[in-house]
């Protein structure tokens, strides 16, 4: 008899344990959908958002991203690239200027922030940053043509050459090292009207 008292009460208790354990699943449940959205999260949204031509709300989303987890760099340079093609240069410039500031080594957005430098003609400072970029990811071919741009719209043609070499095939490397230097006298003898005419091919490299 006192076995079958004792096997009544201990299903009862493993539903009282059960029940505990299901009730607290369930309140963990409720704390985590109401947390806002992760970073991750936010930034394929404005990824989306961008994609359907809705700008304003993709900068919305990836400041809200940026404010959240500013270490996140991606975000930096999805908004810089989205201010870059609406020819808010100097917007972008700050962008990335900033995230700089939070990580001083990242090539990407070296990279990025020379592009907006070789935009506003600051072909020094372009230079620069394509150099750090190079430095920390000497294997990018993208970093050191770029360089080569910067190299070639200061005059230094020779340097510029050399570096498109590296990178190039040599036909290629003879076309584009042609392109850059007529680019270079037409730069010296008059002043771009728009942002297409001073960066018709430029893209940002995405974080």
């Amino acid at each position: 008899m006192g076995m079958l008292l004792s096997g009544c009460s201990s299903p009862k208790r493993a539903d009282f344990k059960e029940g505990n354990r299901f009730g607290q699943s369930s309140e963990a449940f409720e704390t985590q959908r109401d947390l806002p959205p992760s970073t991750r999260t936010l930034y394929t949204m404005a990824d989306a958002l961008a994609a359907q031509g809705k700008d304003r709300d993709a900068e919305f989303t990836l400041k809200r991203c940026i404010q959240q987890e500013p270490k996140f760099t991606p975000a930096h340079n999805k908004l810089a690239e989205l201010l870059m093609r609406q020819g808010r240069v100097h917007e972008a410039t700050s962008v990335l200027s900033q995230a700089l500031r939070i990580n001083s080594a990242d090539p990407i957005l070296l990279n990025n922030l020379g592009m907006c430098w070789l935009v506003q003609r600051d072909y020094e400072r372009a230079m620069e940053c394509f150099i750090k970029a190079a430095g920390r990811v000497p294997e990018s071919a993208k970093f050191r043509a770029n360089l080569a741009t910067a190299l070639a719209l200061l005059g230094r043609h020779e340097e510029s050459g050399a570096l498109l070499q590296q990178v190039l095939p040599d036909e290629q490397a003879k076309h584009n090292a042609e392109v850059l230097r007529k680019a270079h006298e037409q730069t010296m003898g008059r002043r771009p009207t728009s942002i297409q005419d001073r960066w018709p091919r430029a893209a940002l490299v995405p974080g």
